[in-house]
């Protein structure tokens, strides 16, 4: 069997980590280690890892870098591994029993660089304000389940962003001409994570790392990540004429208020899915959406007209 490291960063989450290590334990095959990397947490993160040390039959490694997001922290995590396969997850993630098993029977050729696992977002009571993921059919490359090469992703010089690091190295993995396969029995549960509305825009403002992918990847990105989105475009035009009426007059209020309502339930269905919610959250989720969509747009736009500098070494 092929010898698998687990990547696990952490940034004030060691409170959730010892579900993941407990998970990782309960695998039908088990890692040659777990590579926990500590984003500059505040949280007492190497206490967490110290209780679990005697408990896995795995080396629980803990590395610890200097703040700088995800990407990052996974760049550290994937150079000290030593496992043929790097295996990806977060920190408050549980994955499958079967997850590593099913995962890396999936490289059975070598033009298979890497391997897409599914995501499901189970347990706890999603509202307006949580953060939750999905991936049921791929094409998303979600570094909560992946697999790769451990000499692909140095081949292509690992990961180059510290946002949207994920989309990166796959980008950078089917440029090089490698193949990425989707197994949807290679499963990671995602619990719904309870944020608030600062989330959203900390959140939009890193779309400006798209312009990266656009800049990095000019063929590949347009196939996954659209430039412009319809709903988008409906959205800040209505907005922009009912804005205009007090010029315009009722015409432009009625366009833009056409326009919304051709824009808006789209945005506020992708939002909403099954998440629990009253009137008055209702009501914030529109507010929240019409505010969004243009911030969004701005930072977006911003990235692809000028990418965000990055250095080179993510590592310092």
């Amino acid at each position: 069997m092929i010898a698998v490291s687990v990547v696990i960063p952490i940034y004030n989450q060691a409170h959730l980590v010892g579900r993941t290590i407990e998970a990782i334990r309960a695998n039908s095959l088990q890692p040659i280690e777990v590579i926990i990397v500590d984003d500059g947490s505040s949280d007492d993160v190497r206490s967490t890892i110290l209780a679990y040390e005697s408990l896995t039959a795995f080396p629980l490694r803990l590395l610890e870098v200097n703040h700088g997001g995800p990407g990052r922290a996974r760049d550290a995590g994937w150079r000290e591994a030593i496992g043929e396969i790097v295996a990806f997850t977060d920190a408050d993630a549980v994955p499958d029993r079967h997850w590593l098993e099913n995962g890396v029977q999936a490289f059975s050729s070598p033009d298979v660089g890497a391997v897409e696992g599914a995501v499901e977002s189970g347990g706890g009571k999603p509202t307006i304000f949580t953060h939750q993921v999905r991936n049921r059919f791929g094409r998303q490359f979600m570094t909560a389940n992946m697999f790769y090469r451990r000499s692909v992703i140095a081949e292509v010089g690992g990961f180059k962003s510290p946002y949207r690091e994920d989309s990166d190295l796959a980008f950078s993995v089917l440029d090089a001409g490698y193949e990425i396969v989707f197994v949807p029995t290679s499963i990671v549960i995602h619990p719904p994570r309870q944020e608030n509305w600062r989330f959203y825009f900390a959140k939009a403002n890193r779309k400006r790392f798209e312009g990266l992918l656009f800049r990095n990847h000019p063929e590949t990105a347009p196939q996954y990540i659209p430039r412009f989105q319809p709903t988008e475009l409906l959205i800040i035009t209505g907005e922009l004429l009912a804005l205009l009426s007090v010029v315009w007059g009722s015409w432009s209020l009625a366009a833009g208020l056409l326009l919304l309502a051709l824009g808006m339930p789209k945005r506020l269905a992708d939002w909403l899915g099954d998440r629990e919610y009253n009137s008055r959250e209702y009501l914030w989720a529109w507010l929240m959406t019409l505010i969004l969509v243009p911030v969004e747009a701005y930072y977006h736009w911003t990235g692809i007209i000028k990418p965000p500098a990055v250095h080179k070494d993510l590592r310092r």
